[in-house]
C-alpha cells in the first residue's frame, strides 16, 4: 500500500514538473511572426491597463444610473442576479473621430468602432457584472489596430455588489 502511494506521489511530481520549463520558442523569422499576428487579429483583443496613464487629448468616461467615472468616481452598481445584463454608457468628448475607438471591460475587448463625440451605449453581461471592482478602458491606436501604439487612453472603474 505504501509503495502504491509513493508511486502515485512520484507520478504527480513528474506531471507537475512537466508544466513548468522553458518559455515557448519565439518565431525565428518575420513571416512566422506576421502569421502569428494575423491569426490573433481575428480574436477579440485583451488589454492591460497597468502600463498606461492618461494618453492623448480629450475625455472619455463610463456612465450608469448610479454615477460616472468622470473626475475619478467609482459608481457602485446594484445588479439583479437573475438578470445579469445592464446597459450603460461610454461618453467621449474631444477625442479623434477619425480613428477606431476600442472599449475594453476587464481587459476584454467589447467594442471597436469609429465613435463620434457623444454618448455610446455599452451592454454589460455575465462576468462584467459579477461582484467586485471592474475596469472600463477607452483606447485608440496609431494604426487603428490593437498592435499599434496607444494614442488615446482613459480608464474608469465601477463596482458591483
Amino acid at each position: 500500500m505504501k509503495v502504491g502511494k509513493l508511486v502515485a506521489a512520484g507520478m504527480l511530481t513528474l506531471a507537475l514538473a512537466g508544466c513548468g520549463g522553458a518559455p515557448a520558442a519565439q518565431p525565428a523569422d518575420d513571416a512566422a511572426a506576421s502569421s502569428t499576428e494575423d491569426a490573433t487579429a481575428t480574436e477579440p483583443a485583451t488589454f492591460g491597463h497597468d502600463q498606461y496613464g492618461n494618453v492623448g487629448e480629450g475625455t472619455a468616461y463610463f456612465s450608469c444610473d448610479e454615477g460616472t467615472t468622470e473626475d475619478g468616481g467609482i459608481p457602485h452598481m446594484a445588479v439583479n442576479p437573475q438578470k445579469l445584463h445592464a446597459q450603460v454608457s461610454v461618453v467621449t468628448e474631444g477625442i479623434p473621430v477619425d480613428r477606431t475607438t476600442y472599449v475594453f471591460v476587464d481587459g476584454d475587448q467589447v467594442l471597436a468602432e469609429p465613435m463620434e463625440n457623444g454618448v455610446h451605449a455599452l451592454d454589460l453581461t455575465d462576468g462584467q457584472l459579477s461582484d467586485g471592482e471592474h475596469s472600463v478602458e477607452v483606447v485608440q491606436f496609431s494604426d487603428n489596430k490593437t498592435s499599434g501604439t496607444v494614442t488615446f487612453y482613459r480608464v474608469g472603474r465601477y463596482f458591483v455588489g
